[in-house]
């Protein structure tokens, strides 16, 4: 990271971080004095992150992301998961937000579609299972198949959940079915990739030979000037969020 941006540092709120960089603090708000909140105008251009490749195949590369792209994505997801019905939801995940996948469906998600999200971080079976039912119902799990795996072997009460989203790796339908039928509830999955961003969803447990995924919105590729600059675009354009 630090070849990449000499200058990196932490931005976090965590007295227990022990990230290898340079930390800035971000103070506690005051518990009893009221903080009114300001809109941002963040404008649909400004590059707001550098996300890298896994490096599976090499050295992780670097793309590219600006705001509107972002915000695009996360909010066409919120769509097709059903985050904009008017209720308050609550995402629990098992991913971490520094993850591609994690980045836009959990932050980026409740930012977006104005819901909450824990700040629990689970790892253990009994730990995703206490803290998702710990939140408020609607309430939504964030995962991958290889967490909800063990979730399903492990000897512990499974809580109910709303939505199971999963993505990172291919999911068998017998997997989706399970996790379906064990946390009452539907499962989708997403596909996309750190260049892309989320594509399409599909709720594997109903599908017939891998078919029938569900593209978010019209998308298509194409090829912008400067390296690694390859992304999708959708017909409804990319929204100036004030959050």
């Amino acid at each position: 990271m630090t070849q990449f941006a000499p200058d990196v540092f932490c931005l976090t709120d965590d007295s227990r971080c022990q990230i290898d960089l340079p930390r800035v603090r971000f103070p506690e708000a005051p518990g009893s004095e009221a903080v009114p909140w300001q809109k941002l105008e963040i404008e649909e251009e400004r590059l707001a992150a550098y996300v890298f490749t896994s490096g599976s195949t090499g050295t992780p590369l670097p793309y590219k992301k600006t705001w509107g792209r972002l915000v695009n994505c996360v909010r066409l997801e919120a769509e097709r998961l059903g985050l904009l019905d008017g209720r308050s939801h609550t995402i629990v995940a098992t991913v971490p937000p520094q993850h591609m996948y994690g980045f836009e469906s959990t932050v980026l998600l409740a930012l977006q579609s104005g819901n909450a999200f824990s700040a629990g971080r689970p790892f253990y079976p009994a730990d995703v299972c206490g803290e998702l039912a710990s939140v408020p119902q609607p309430r939504m799990l964030v995962s991958t198949p290889v967490h909800l795996r063990t979730l399903l072997a492990a000897d512990v009460h499974l809580p109910s959940a709303d939505l199971v989203l999963s993505a990172t790796a291919p999911l068998s339908q017998n997997l989706a079915r399970e996790t379906e039928q064990r946390f009452k509830t539907r499962l989708l999955e997403i596909y996309g990739s750190t260049e892309t961003g989320q594509i399409a969803s599909r709720r594997t447990a109903q599908t017939v030979d891998g078919s029938c995924s569900v593209a978010f919105a019209w998308s298509a590729m194409r090829s912008e000037p400067g390296p690694r600059e390859a992304t999708w675009s959708s017909r409804r354009p990319c929204a100036t969020s004030s959050k």
